[in-house]
């Protein structure tokens, strides 16, 4: 049984809504692709802190840089 984890770092976390939407596509893909049957996938959402990602770690020194100029 295949399981695709998702590691989700983003300022907003993401909705029921994405949640579901991305979860659907990817069904599709791994039925389509791969030829999992339905309902033999696994996904998982793991939501990370913004500054547990490049983009929250460097946003905030790109900003102090910026005024050390």
């Amino acid at each position: 049984m295949p399981l695709l984890e998702v590691l989700h770092a983003a300022q907003e976390p993401a909705s029921q809504e994405q949640k579901r939407a991305f979860a659907r596509s990817a069904v599709e893909i791994f039925r389509d692709v791969l030829g999992t049957p339905d309902g033999r996938l696994r996904v998982v959402f793991y939501p990370l802190g913004w500054d547990d990602s490049i983009e929250g770690l460097l946003a905030d020194s790109d900003d102090e840089e910026s005024t050390e100029d």
